[in-house]
């Protein structure tokens, strides 16, 4: 190589550790900025050809985040979250469930700090964008091996907020996306907006699925071979509405992407084909024993299967 190829080359190697850099210094903004911001807005989810829109209103003080989420379209659905605890309003079905969020899974929220997510993915900051009429810097996360999907994040300029993200599979073809479509940062929310909506009427049912938080040594199953870098964030035991039936239900992030693994007794279910399932939406179902066990993520279909496979009774 020439003297003017080797410093080309340098000149590359150093400007994609630089972008890397920068690539998670954004992260590390939108991170922040998932535990610290207030804003309200409306957004769009789509996958599998569905599409629902949802209004927030987001409030961070000192005793916590507050949360309101309603759909706009589609079933009328009713979200209250204040920290973990969640209330979710289903009038339809007259039905309010009580349960607990998994902080991890909130959009934009990292369980570790960005620079961990390197040993699994390659993150590239790849230009500006524009969301909802706002200025964003665009940061792509590349997986390093087929247990993960890839992801392409619109992040605020001015606030960090994660405005925009896209999961991407192998092939980069669109798996789910969710996108603002109208956010205000930053603005006076009255503690008002944040109160259910929804009134109950006689005959509503309350269903309580926070569940009881247990230790690994509690329980029967112990999960092994797990897919590298997803570490175990969460371990209830709950009672499954449709059936009253107590599950184990066991939560897995690698930091960005989350997978949760409910154990069930199989005589709880009507199982007609007990072979195994795959769902396209990011579930995976198999008979173990007299257990079902079932996986959902927003995973490959390989990773799903080898969580499942994980899952081994304790002797």
């Amino acid at each position: 190589m020439t003297r003017l190829g080797w410093v080309l080359a340098g000149w590359m190697f150093v400007s994609a550790a630089a972008q890397a850099d920068d690539a998670y210094q954004w992260l590390q903004r939108m991170s922040h900025a998932s535990k610290s911001q207030s804003f309200t807005g409306v957004f769009v989810y789509q996958s599998q050809g569905r599409t629902e829109s949802s209004r927030i209103v987001r409030l961070v003080d000192g005793a916590g985040e507050h949360e309101r989420l309603e759909t706009l379209d589609g079933p009328p659905r009713e979200v209250i979250r204040f920290n973990e605890s969640v209330q979710c309003f289903l009038p339809d079905d007259k039905l309010l469930v009580l349960d607990r969020a998994i902080l991890a899974r909130q959009p934009g929220r990292l369980i570790s700090k960005p620079a961990a997510l390197a040993e699994f993915y390659d993150a590239h900051l790849i230009g500006a964008g524009r969301v909802a009429g706002r200025d964003a810097q665009v940061v792509k996360l590349s997986p390093r091996d087929g247990m993960r999907y890839g992801y392409q994040l619109w992040i605020d300029s001015a606030t960090g907020i994660l405005l925009k993200a896209r999961l991407l599979a192998q092939d980069s073809a669109a798996v789910e996306q969710f996108a603002f479509t109208e956010i205000n940062p930053g603005s006076e929310i009255d503690a008002e907006r944040l109160r259910p909506r929804t009134v109950r009427t006689a005959g509503w049912r309350i269903v309580n699925a926070a569940g009881d938080d247990v230790r690994p040594e509690d329980i029967a199953w112990a999960f092994r071979r797990l897919p590298a870098g997803f570490k175990q964030v969460s371990l209830v035991r709950r009672t499954l509405h449709h059936d009253n039936v107590a599950a184990v239900h066991a939560a897995f992030s690698d930091g960005f992407a989350n997978v949760s693994v409910f154990i069930e007794p199989l005589a709880a279910r009507s199982v007609q084909n007990p072979s195994d399932i795959v769902s396209p939406v990011g579930m995976y179902r198999r008979v173990k024993g007299d257990s079902l066990i079932t996986v959902m993520g927003e995973v490959p279909a390989a990773a799903l299967r080898r969580f499942a496979e994980s899952v081994e009774r304790r002797k």
